[in-house]
């Protein structure tokens, strides 16, 4: 059933969707996390095959640009023309064995988003903990990357945690911290910031503003037409079971309705969360 509505509903919502899409550019910023070939279907994974796929597809059919481009764009005005940008969460090795190729065969741009105590390899994601072998990038990997025209290192915080249930100070080490550290080591300015797990409320925005980046994303879905939620700037997943066809409406904003209501689910989870880590 499950399967079935996200089959139809989009393309119930895509008569709605559309002249929204023509009528006002916008924005799409593309969430992705690993790109492997794993032994079930996992969320946050896409496999090389159906990312060159996907990859292959925007090239053809989209304005693809960088991160940084998309926030001069959309600073003060609404883009001209629709545009998309790629993001990859959490600094994971596959996407330098894996991803990396295909974005170059493209000449696509994509923003990694790194966590800085899982590319010290003091501390990894625990979505993936018996996976043998080095799960993230090391420091020299990022560093390597940094140096690419096509890709752009942001910071994900210091350890990944859930930031509405820390301390101000504590908060304040994840955003700030991270950006001071990966700084440190690549020798040049990290510009864009990355909520773990989406979880943020208004001390986090004003957190980032303060810690100096240029903007932030969240998981927040949807599209971007300027700059009024400069630290809060709105994505799209993508899954393993975006096809041509599943990608194409996502861009067209045809998934929008489905996963706002998704959001204000996850939302309400993370604030009863926070309350209890209060208590």
């Amino acid at each position: 059933m499950k399967a079935l509505a996200r089959r139809l509903l989009p393309r119930v919502f895509l008569p709605a969707m559309y002249p929204l899409h023509v009528l006002r550019p916008s924005i799409r910023i593309l969430m992705y996390h690993r790109v492997n070939r794993l032994a079930g279907y996992d969320q946050l994974t896409v496999t090389p095959e159906r990312f060159a796929e996907q990859a292959a597809m925007l090239a053809e059919r989209c304005r693809v640009i960088s991160l940084a481009q998309a926030v001069s764009e959309l600073d003060g005005r609404s883009p001209r023309s629709p545009g998309v940008v790629l993001t990859f969460d959490d600094g994971y090795r596959d996407n330098l064995l894996h991803a990396l190729p295909v974005l170059r065969r493209h000449a696509l741009p994509a923003t990694i988003f790194v966590t800085a105590r899982f590319t010290d390899g003091s501390s990894r994601h625990p979505r993936y903990p018996d996976e043998p072998g080095p799960l993230h990038l090391d420091w020299q990997e990022v560093t390597a990357l940094a140096g690419d025209p096509l890709i752009t290192i942001g910071s994900h915080s210091l350890t990944h945690p859930h930031l509405t249930r820390l301390t101000d100070a504590q908060a304040a080490d994840e955003i700030a911290g991270s950006r001071a550290a990966i700084e440190a080591r690549l020798g040049r300015p990290v510009e864009f910031f990355c909520y773990p797990s989406g979880d943020l409320g208004e001390r986090e925005l004003r957190l980032a503003a303060t810690a100096g980046y240029r903007a932030a994303v969240s998981v927040h879905p949807g599209s971007n037409r300027d700059l009024g939620e400069r630290f809060a700037l709105r994505r799209t997943e993508v899954t393993d079971r975006d096809g041509v066809d599943e990608l194409g409406l996502k861009l067209l904003g045809a998934y929008d309705p489905m996963h706002s209501l998704l959001h204000v689910w996850r939302e309400a989870a993370f604030r009863r969360a926070a309350a209890r880590a209060d208590r």
